[in-house]
């Protein structure tokens, strides 16, 4: 009894809390820019095709002239190739830029930071290839990025201020130092402001779940936003339990690939609808999953290009038009998908699937599942990773191979291992610096693998 009293305290006091702090964000700047910006990100979604095309070439001939001023990656290569002050076309845009690698941007991100960078903050890549990218958004630009979040939610019937549960990680905790505690501290408090029940994907255990399942029947939320995989493993336990939290509206699937078995389990389990949002940390959100059940390019914050490939798939090429201090100009994202890009006569550009990573899920030593993601949230904190690769063998050791750059790292190898201890549960886990990882064509990078849970 004692301890349903402590789990149930929280929730009424965040559900008391609810109410009043959504009513006071709706106050705030950052929330009244959004509400005013949803009115023209649905105005742009019925242009025609010559509309959209003519939006995309202003931004990109404003961003490319800030660009070649401001950039030095840029500037250089303007220089270089003798390129034009000013592209006439699309057409001409993309003949004229060649592609850019993601090493490129890993190994040197400073070429590509604007010289009068607004305001704004690093971050670091899910390192799905194996090696991590230091991005950098200004705050503007990221919330521009977001506003195509909550202009998908609002397709569906889901309002900015209502309340939402998040199944995912929390990397900054991993954070060495105070940093990580004072992550720690502030989270939990963020959440309540903003009206979101945080839920941990580095404890997937079947009862785990089931208090999960509790947590949000509980909480009452609207919309569940988490990893593809996690949401899955939580809606095949509600179904097991026959819970179908009935206040969920919207199930939103990010972070990784979500296919249709997925999607099938949470709609018959939770009995909403189970959408896609497809996004990277360099790119931003680039595409949402629409009420047709097309996953549609936001072709008003970035131009996606497919290039076909030797093995019948097609690359996914980005050029990102709202980040004007960082800017990523038709960038080999890594992910590829199993169709061209259909370009309709009106409205947004179509995505067929897209297939990103492929990582295995750890068990840890109580027979919970964690999330893949939780290895890579151990390591970014660390400067001079430049790969890594996990696997998890029959005994539940963790075995990490840890390729440094050029300069050596300050991974603190006995404080990495410890945290990766404690989130298996007590298995051991061993990291070993390598020279190099091999890396693979097809896709993303396979960079968590276990012999104890089935792909």
């Amino acid at each position: 009894m004692k301890q349903a009293i402590v789990v149930q305290a929280p929730l009424r006091r965040m559900n008391f809390c609810a109410k009043s702090t959504m009513r006071f964000l709706r106050y705030l700047p950052r929330f009244r820019r959004a509400r005013r910006a949803l009115a023209d990100y649905e105005q742009r979604e019925s242009w025609s095709r010559a509309q959209i095309d003519a939006y995309q070439l202003e931004r990109l001939n404003a961003l490319w002239q800030r660009a070649t001023e401001r950039v030095p990656y840029y500037r250089e290569l303007a220089r270089q190739f003798k390129l034009p002050e000013k592209f006439r076309n699309l057409e001409e845009f993309r003949n004229c830029i060649p592609v850019l690698d993601k090493g490129q941007v890993r190994d040197d991100p400073d070429r590509f930071l604007s010289a009068d960078a607004p305001g704004g903050r690093w971050h670091l890549t899910g390192g799905s290839t194996g090696i991590p990218t230091r991005i950098f958004w200004p705050y503007r630009a990221h919330g521009e990025s977001l506003w195509a979040r909550y202009r998908c939610e609002a397709m569906w019937g889901v309002d900015l201020f209502v309340r939402r549960a998040m199944l995912w990680g929390h990397a900054a905790s991993f954070a060495p130092g105070w940093a990580g505690k004072l992550a720690r501290i502030r989270q939990p408090w963020e959440d309540r402001l903003r009206s979101r029940l945080r839920l941990s994907a580095y404890r997937l255990g079947p009862e785990d779940l089931n208090a999960y399942l509790g947590q949000i029947e509980r909480f009452q939320p609207a919309l569940l936003y988490g990893y593809s995989s996690a949401v899955a493993l939580l809606a095949r336990e509600a179904r097991l339990q026959s819970r179908n939290c009935p206040s969920l509206r919207l199930c939103m699937l990010s972070g990784e690939p979500a296919f249709p078995e997925m999607i099938q389990d949470i709609e018959l389990a939770f009995r909403a609808p189970a959408v896609i949002e497809y996004g990277s940390m360099e790119t931003g959100i680039m595409a949402n999953e629409w009420p047709d059940r097309t996953l549609r390019v936001r072709d008003d914050i970035v131009l996606v290009e497919t290039v076909s490939r030797d093995d019948g798939h097609y690359d996914i090429i980005a050029s990102v038009l709202v980040n004007f201090a960082f800017p990523l100009l038709r960038y080999a994202i890594g992910d590829v998908t199993n169709a061209p890009l259909r370009v309709p006569e009106r409205g947004f550009a179509i995505l067929d699937q897209v297939m990103g990573r492929k990582n295995d899920m750890l068990r840890s030593s109580q027979g919970r599942l964690v999330h893949s993601l939780g290895v890579k949230h151990v390591f970014e904190h660390y400067r001079g990773v430049r790969r890594f690769s996990a696997h998890q063998d029959s005994t539940g050791r963790l075995t990490v191979l840890l390729e440094a750059d050029a300069g050596g790292h300050n991974v603190d190898l006995a404080d990495a291992a410890g945290k990766l201890e404690r989130l298996l549960g007590g298995f051991p886990v061993t990291i070993q610096e390598v020279e190099c990882i091999p890396n693979t064509r097809a896709g993303k990078h396979r960079w968590v693998a276990s012999d104890l849970v089935a792909p």
